[in-house]
């Protein structure tokens, strides 16, 4: 019975033993997985930097969902795609954020998409949005107005009126060729707008697309 009672203990003891290496093991594993798939997703960027682009990108987001939301008839939801992170640099990276349009019959379509052999241009750095720090460290955004002057909006925490767009012709033309291309219908430029439709605004970072 003695014999019984301590080959049961030990046995016990060594599952426990088993058991504790299994799920060491597997932490490791996670922890292990979860820091390379970091590294390969998410941007190489300073918690500062990291967030100046979230400040100016959510501005130059509300800047185009404004101006589609205004503009176009038929629109019945304008998401913004992650910050896109390119070409990483010492102190700053290329960047750009893609706008998708659903309409209101359940297509969407995808702005700075190739369509039939063209690429429009992306919404991003130098183009749409300049981001800096002064000589005091603080942040420095510009946004691009109709023509093409630079707005300062350092300070704002939502787009101030003197950054609203009352034309933007590069994006109506490429709302033009999706409407065109058949992957977005019936929206077509109105100063009726579609005040109903939503905007879904996104500032997370991303080395790849989604």
């Amino acid at each position: 019975m003695r014999s019984n009672y301590k080959f049961f203990t030990e046995h016990k003891r060594l599952m426990k033993k088993k058991i504790f290496t299994t799920l060491a093991l597997i932490l490791v594993l996670v922890s292990g997985g979860i820091f390379v798939y970091n590294k390969l997703t998410k941007p190489n960027l300073s918690p500062k930097t990291a967030k100046l682009y979230q400040h100016g990108f959510r501005l130059l987001e509300e800047q185009y969902g404004t101006y589609f939301k205004e503009h176009y008839k038929g629109i019945e939801k304008i998401e913004f795609s992650p910050i896109y992170i390119t070409e990483e640099g010492s102190t700053f990276s290329n960047a750009y954020v893609r706008p998708t349009i659903y309409d209101k019959y359940g297509n969407k379509a995808t702005l700075g998409t190739t369509i039939k052999n063209y690429t429009p241009n992306s919404y991003g750095l130098d183009t749409h949005i300049i981001l800096n720090f002064d000589g005091g460290g603080n942040e420095a955004i510009d946004l691009k107005d109709s023509n093409g002057n630079n707005i300062d909006v350092s300070n704002a925490k939502h787009l101030p009126d003197e950054a609203k767009l009352t034309k933007a012709r590069s994006t109506d033309e490429n709302i033009s060729l999706l409407v065109e291309d058949s992957q977005l219908k019936d929206v077509v430029k109105d100063e009726k707008g579609s005040p109903e439709a939503q905007i879904i605004y996104n500032v997370k970072l991303s080395k790849e697309e989604e």
